[in-house]
């Protein structure tokens, strides 16, 4: 079985190969989710604690979370669920998933080190990665480099530089989400304005349909006692 081991602490991530069953033999009938002691693994995983978040058999098919069985089944899936990208509004599709219980069948397992043991692992514990990405919502960004709100979050954003194939280099930023702007505060009043505009509008439109409604039915009435005061008066005579 192979083994994908992920440090969330360094960012970076690992494929073992294990040609022994006995030393993976711990993280059978285990479900996902669920966090093994890896010291079978060999001496240098000892006190190491592993999480299992997934995994593919040997086919390919993936593991779901939730399908507590530890075979292959054919599921409805629908937009939403994992395991299934729909291509179109409302479309679902039967699919075949791996279960939720590793098996003899599996043929990667991904997990990630939720407790470094006491030695080093060589290209996943000794090694930082640095983030490619940094945070883009103003709020996130607020918090990563501890800012008030009255500091100005866009000079703090995480550039990095990109070289073309020409040699050309250039700076690239992301946008940053959230972010509360004396033009967005303009534009909020704006809407707010056109907004209480059209509902005083539809307020006069309301009070002139119901005069023309109470004026419509008072001629009505007076239509009415006139009819039946000239039935009244033909009567008589």
């Amino acid at each position: 079985m192979k083994l994908n081991v992920a440090n969330p602490a360094t960012g970076a991530q690992k494929l073992f190969d294990f040609e022994d069953d006995r030393q993976t033999r711990v993280f059978m009938e285990k479900r996902m989710g669920q966090e093994v002691p890896a010291d079978s693994l060999g001496d240098e995983w000892k006190g190491y604690v592993l999480r299992i978040t997934g995994g593919n058999d040997k086919q390919g098919f993936p593991m779901k979370q939730g399908v507590l069985v530890s075979q292959r089944v054919r599921l409805l899936l629908s937009d939403g669920h994992s395991c299934y990208r729909a291509r179109r509004t409302g479309e679902r599709k039967r699919k075949s998933v791996r279960g939720a219980i590793v098996g003899n069948d599996i043929g990667v397992l991904a997990t990630i080190i939720v407790k470094q043991g006491e030695q080093d692992l060589p290209g996943l514990t000794d090694k930082v990665l640095p983030k490619r990405l940094g945070p883009k919502r103003a709020t996130k960004i607020r918090k990563f480099f501890g800012l008030d709100k009255q500091d100005d979050v866009r000079s703090f954003v995480i550039k990095r530089e990109i070289t073309r194939k020409s040699g050309k280099t250039y700076t690239k930023a992301p946008k940053i989400q959230r972010l509360v702007t004396p033009m967005r505060l303009q534009r909020k009043r704006h809407l707010r304005s056109l907004q209480r505009r059209r509902t005083e509008a539809q307020k006069e439109t309301i009070s002139e349909y119901k005069n023309l409604v109470a004026k419509h039915t008072e001629e009505r009435k007076v239509q009415s006692a006139a009819v039946r005061a000239a039935k009244k008066a033909k009567r008589s005579a």
